[in-house]
Formats: structure tokens, sequence, C-alpha cells
């Protein structure tokens, strides 16, 4: 139960940091050099267990792909949604997708999953729909928020 919680505190500082990140950069720069202190931190680690094979081109290119379809492009959309839309809203989207990766293993990759998992996506779709359903009375929309320019997208 604590690491489920603890679990959630880190998302929630995770999507209030990356908020406050979005708005302070319009463009790729802060992903750019996670990007690149990740991949400064892990290829050496590699380099330890396949040495300079890590270094050919083929794997440096599959690498490079796979860099850009995990995460440039996943956490450049993330970062332009967090500019447009409220933290809740961003939560409670960030909540379901462990169980969206969990119904696209079941769809794409037939994986079967047990009785306990298929309850845990129950509860996690539960709680995200609840959430949505119950707002707070006395908080209005605000009618002056706007989207932020489709131009900003970090890619």
């Amino acid at each position: 139960m604590l690491l489920a919680l603890a679990s959630g505190a880190c998302m929630a500082a995770y999507l209030l940091l990356s908020k406050q990140a979005g708005a302070k950069s319009t463009g790729g720069g802060a992903l750019a050099l996670a990007l690149a202190w990740a991949a400064a931190l892990t290829v050496p680690l590699g380099m330890m267990q396949q040495g300079t094979h890590l270094l050919s081109p083929r794997i440096l290119l599959t690498g490079l792909v796979v860099a850009v379809l995990s995460a440039v492009l996943p956490y450049s959309l993330e970062l332009a949604a967090l500019r447009r839309l409220p933290a809740r809203t961003a939560g409670v989207l960030a909540s379901l997708e462990p169980a969206s990766a969990g119904v696209a293993g079941v769809l794409v990759l037939d994986e079967h999953l047990r009785t306990v998992q298929w309850a845990a996506l129950a509860c996690v779709g539960t709680a995200s729909a609840g959430t949505v359903i119950r707002r707070e009375a006395g908080q209005p929309r605000d009618p002056q928020r706007r989207p932020a320019p489709p131009s900003d997208l970090a890619l």
C-alpha cells in the first residue's frame, strides 16, 4: 500500500513539474537535454556489457529510432498536452496509461491477463471516470483559457 501511495505521489510530482517545465520552455530544448543526459548515463553501462559492438552504425540507428518513437514523440506530445490541459485532466489521462497498455498488450501482443489484472484495469478505469464525473461545486470552467498554438510542439 505504501508503494502504491509513493507511486501516486511521484506521478503527481512528475505531472506538476512537467507542466511547469513545459510552460517555461516552448521548444524541445529541455527534452533534448533530458534524452542526452539519459544516453550519457546508459551508454557506458551498455558498453560495459556489449563492448564497442554497441557503437556500430546499425545499432546506433536502431537506438535512435527507438529513442524517437519511445521517448521523443510521446514526451513531446505529453508536454504539449500539459501546456493546454488543467493538471486534473492531465492526471486522469496519465492514470489511464497503464490501463491502455494492458489492453494493448491483450489486443496487439496476444497477452493473457489474470483476473486480478483485469480487476486492476477496471479499478483504474472506474477511478478515472469518477474523477471526471465528480467535479467540485463552485469550480466553473475558465472561459478565458485558450489553448496554446499548435506550433509549439517539441518534435
